[in-house]
């Protein structure tokens, strides 16, 4: 197993809470960002409910502790596909789902303390690779501002000068996106939960329904409530095998550098090479993506590195920025994500089975979508609507 800079560097929350209590009203399987957000709104909405997070391993061990720590609504290039699959105002909608989360983990979670999790909001940028891509990015800037998204056009300078990457024609910037240390932004979640208990190190083996609740069997233990929750993403199908073919895992890699001086503004995307960069507040320059490079290889949950994406990641990071030939790679990681196949997460109760709640599906944006998918989905469960493209019932024949 792989392990990452975050989980090096952040305080450890991985000891299970003792508890002798075998019944609860919530059950939450995945102690990622996903599992600790639904239990945050949980509670926010019913200070006396009883949760248990169960986690075959502990709090983010699976993706949430392997990503890039960027919270950012995704790349400009990402909103053209959104606005070329769903239409412009469907894609600005999505767009502002992810600045919503944004703005909901800064006024609820991080509270003005950003230095506790190294909260930065530094906008992001999106580098055109060719000139054609800088053609179309001078168009797209103009969609996007008359959409009433706050970005800019940046030229090659001011892309060397913030961003450090050279030989590029420019850029578009979004000014609102941000980056965070995901396993902080964790420990810190972990801290505001009252009525939840934590049983990690127990793989979930079984759910079975039982008169009026569902018993969870586990490598440790047997457990019930009347609800549950799968906050599994890219391995939700480990309990819920009808989900195999609808969220699909995939690999992704990252390599974290030595400490340099600071030259990276933010978080950028190549994608180009589906890659991403940032630079860590203590100099760490932080690269990811080029699965692109090995794709069938990389439709995978196994926690690996492989020398074709690793040797494409430590070339970009020796030869596309300003003074970094031969600069020491301190880590190297991989993180399992699960994409749909319309790239958007399900949410929701699950069609066949009473209590049963899914979110899933991030497709590579958890840490822009989590924290607002999961009130979206306790919302759910008092009786709201789903907004159409995250609803699960767009799934509906395939899980009944």
């Amino acid at each position: 197993m792989t392990h990452s800079y975050w989980l090096d560097s952040a305080v450890h929350f991985s000891s299970s809470d003792f508890t002798s209590v075998k019944s609860f009203d919530v059950i939450i399987v995945g102690a990622g960002i996903a599992g600790l957000s639904t239990a945050y709104w949980l509670e926010k909405e019913n200070p006396s409910i009883k949760i248990a997070i169960v986690d075959r391993a502990g709090l983010g061990r699976g993706a949430s502790g392997r990503n890039a720590g960027f919270v950012t609504c995704g790349s400009a290039e990402h909103f053209s596909k959104l606005e070329k699959q769903f239409g412009l105002s469907q894609a600005i909608q999505i767009w502002k789902f992810s600045d919503a989360n944004r703005e909901l983990l800064k006024a609820e979670i991080i509270q003005g303390d950003s230095a506790l999790v190294d909260f930065s909001q530094t906008g992001s940028c999106t580098v055109a690779a060719s000139e054609s891509d800088w053609q179309r990015y001078h168009r797209l800037s103009q969609t996007m501002l008359v959409a009433g998204l706050d970005v800019e056009l940046i030229d090659e300078k001011y892309l060397s000068d913030r961003y450090g990457v050279r030989n590029f024609l420019g850029a578009i910037q979004y000014k609102n996106d941000g980056e965070i240390h995901p396993v902080k932004l964790l420990g810190l979640l972990k801290s505001k939960l009252r009525q939840t208990k934590f049983i990690f190190d127990s793989n979930v083996t079984e759910l079975k329904r039982a008169s009026h609740s569902w018993i969870v069997s586990t490598s440790k233990d047997t457990l019930s409530a009347d609800k549950v929750i799968f906050c599994l993403n890219g391995y939700s199908d480990a309990v819920l095998p009808e989900l195999k073919e609808l969220v699909k895992p995939q690999r992704g890699q990252v390599i974290v550098t030595e400490p340099l001086k600071k030259f990276v503004q933010g978080p950028c995307y190549l994608t180009k090479h589906l890659c991403y960069f940032r630079q860590l507040p203590t100099g760490e320059l932080l690269i990811g993506g080029f699965r692109n490079h090995d794709i069938e290889a990389e439709n995978t949950k196994q926690d690996e590195v492989t020398p074709k994406i690793q040797a494409a990641l430590k070339e970009f990071a020796h030869s596309y920025f300003q003074n970094t030939s031969g600069v020491k790679i301190n880590y190297q990681w991989s993180g399992v994500m699960g994409f749909t196949s319309d790239g958007q997460m399900m949410i929701g109760e699950h069609p066949s089975q009473k209590g049963v709640y899914l979110m899933a599906g991030c497709s590579g944006h958890g840490m822009g979508l989590s924290f607002h998918a999961a009130l979206t989905l306790v919302n759910n469960i008092k009786g709201k609507n789903v907004p159409a493209h995250l609803d699960i019932q767009r799934f509906r024949a395939q899980l009944l």
